[in-house]
């Protein structure tokens, strides 16, 4: 006789292909939590405009942390977790924290003004 399993508070493990399905459903959405980007000061980034945001008040320093000539985070990050490649490709050019975020905000706009029309 099999033993029964007792009903845990286990999470069920989610499928990559359920979160790429979630987060192009919904372009500007959260990703889910262990997707979160955690920058080098410990703040914690949900969304895109969450990534906006902080580069408003980043510190010089966290920002380079993320982004100098061996690599880009938020680069990164856009790509492989919002599924954006254009936008990744975009910001992986930029030094600073303004473009940066002229360049996210820019896309979400963009991307308002398409949701807007149809």
């Amino acid at each position: 006789m099999g033993k029964k399993k007792k009903g845990g508070s286990k999470k069920k493990a989610l499928k990559p292909g359920k979160v790429e399905v979630t987060i192009k459903r919904e372009a500007f959405g959260e990703a889910p939590e262990e997707y979160h980007f955690v920058l080098a000061d410990g703040k914690r980034l949900k969304s895109l405009y969450d990534l906006a945001s902080a580069l408003g008040k980043m510190t010089e320093d966290t920002f380079k942390h993320h982004v100098n000539e061996a690599r880009n985070d938020f680069s990164n990050w856009v790509n492989d977790v919002f599924k954006m490649p254009d936008l990744a490709k975009e910001i992986s050019a930029m030094n600073n924290k303004v473009e940066t975020e002229l360049s996210i905000l820019r896309k979400m706009v963009d991307k308002l003004r398409k949701e807007v029309k149809s």
